[in-house]
């Protein structure tokens, strides 16, 4: 029988955005008896594996501090696509918190992150009900991502206490080095706080995961731990058909355009351009759930080289990639970006592998997502901006070779990604801690 196991998340367990289809991909073979999630969004969740869930929130806490309501938390349970909630209060999904998120991630001006945490520290959310609930599951694991978000880690430390549950930590982006370039104090301080939650949590934990190679050796250099690797998996069962490549090619990329990737994905536009003059070879097709603002808009689609399609269902991605010919992957050429990403793993590459599609990687050559493609030759890789021209140019006027590269990336992806493998590993590495606990 599998571990019962507590995932702790700052969103919603929401399939359709990367962090909720990531912890799809991990539990896939869990039973909702389970599983359950504690997350800190007004947000309903959506997903096929979990079905009982615990949620604090800002609006909560707000309401809270000025004695709206008692609790600041709200159980519920979600089966067959339907929300109850346990809690004499309505769930809403508030869309002014929600564009109050967007804004906070679009502008992460420190003022309003402390005054943030100033909130999760004034308002008490260890309360009876989050108690009760705790409680009633047992968790024997508790599973969390590592956040930049101080009260996400007072919540791990809470529950670790309250629970004594074997706690596993996975690691996605670099928040422990101070390898970034910033000229504000205000970076530097909450950088330092940063990392002195980072160490207590990866202290407490009972097993670290990096998502790729490259942060863990960093990460083991600091701490003097290991850090293993979990990946996101793949159903590399066969090699998908070969797509008929003919003039206009599809460039399609999913994902998320933060961190300066926009301003990539308006160079591919504008070489795109260059390349099209006479005739239409190819356009880019751009699927995003992040909000684009008027400005960029304009600046995406001005040449007519690139089509914003917006979000779509996780479900609908494995489609739109199959009818593909070319898919894109980019990091930013800003300094501040670039090192933030370094050590950062972008998951729907694997997504991509699986595919079995060629790939187009843009970015730093220090990007840990495109020193993968590089150092393992699956994907045509573009370091400087000002060789985007010739290597698309290349990709775009060479369609003979669009196949083989991407049975090349399969391949790759079949040896490392692999569902079977990986996932085994992961519930086997889960079930050994338990055993641990229990001697």
């Amino acid at each position: 029988m599998k571990p019962k196991v507590l995932v702790i998340s700052r969103d919603s367990w929401n399939e359709t955005n990367n962090s909720g289809n990531t912890l799809s991909n991990l539990f896939q073979d869990w039973d909702s008896d389970r599983i359950a999630n504690l997350y800190c969004r007004d947000e309903i969740p959506n997903n096929t594996i979990c079905t009982n869930y615990f949620k604090i929130s800002e609006s909560l806490l707000f309401k809270k501090l000025f004695r709206k309501i008692k609790f600041a938390g709200l159980r519920l349970q979600k089966k067959f696509d339907i929300t109850t909630i346990i809690s004499t209060d309505d769930l809403k999904n508030d869309q002014t918190e929600k564009n109050i998120y967007d804004f906070f991630r679009n502008n992460r001006w420190y003022i309003f992150l402390w005054v943030r945490e100033l909130l999760w520290k004034a308002v008490n959310w260890k309360s009876k009900e989050l108690k009760s609930f705790l409680d009633d599951f047992k968790p024997e694991i508790i599973y969390s991502p590592s956040y930049d978000s101080f009260y996400m880690h007072e919540i791990l430390f809470f529950v670790k206490t309250y629970t004594n549950a074997k706690v596993v930590l996975f690691h996605n982006d670099d928040l422990v080095t101070y390898r970034h370039y910033s000229w504000s104090p205000f970076f530097w301080i909450n950088r330092f706080v940063l990392r002195q939650y980072m160490n207590k949590s990866i202290s407490i934990a009972d097993k670290n995961y990096c998502i790729i190679d490259e942060q863990s050796k960093v990460y083991k250099s600091i701490y003097n731990i290991d850090f293993n690797l979990l990946y996101k998996t793949g159903n590399f069962f066969s090699i998908p058909d070969p797509i008929h490549q003919q003039y206009p090619l599809k460039i399609v990329y999913t994902g998320n355009i933060n961190c300066g990737r926009i301003d990539s994905i308006i160079e591919i536009g504008n070489a795109l351009q260059k390349i099209n003059v006479g005739f239409a070879k190819a356009k880019l097709y751009l699927y995003t759930a992040n909000s684009i603002s008027k400005k960029l808009k304009e600046k995406l689609i001005v040449t007519g080289n690139i089509e914003i399609m917006g979000k779509v269902s996780y479900d609908e991605i494995p489609g739109i990639l199959a009818n593909s010919n070319i898919l894109l992957h980019v990091e930013s050429f800003q300094k501040q970006q670039m090192y933030i990403t370094s050590l950062s793993f972008s998951t729907k590459i694997v997504d991509y592998l699986e595919a079995a599609r060629p790939i187009l990687a843009m970015g730093w050559e220090h990007a840990a997502s495109v020193k993968l493609l590089k150092d393992n030759k699956i994907a045509v890789t573009v370091n400087k901006i000002n060789t985007l021209d010739e290597n698309l140019d290349y990709l775009i006027n060479n369609l003979d070779n669009l196949n083989s590269l991407g049975i090349k990336a399969w391949q790759f992806g079949y040896d490392n990604y692999n569902k079977n493998r990986v996932l085994k590993n992961f519930e086997k590495d889960l079930y050994n801690l338990i055993v641990k606990f229990n001697k």
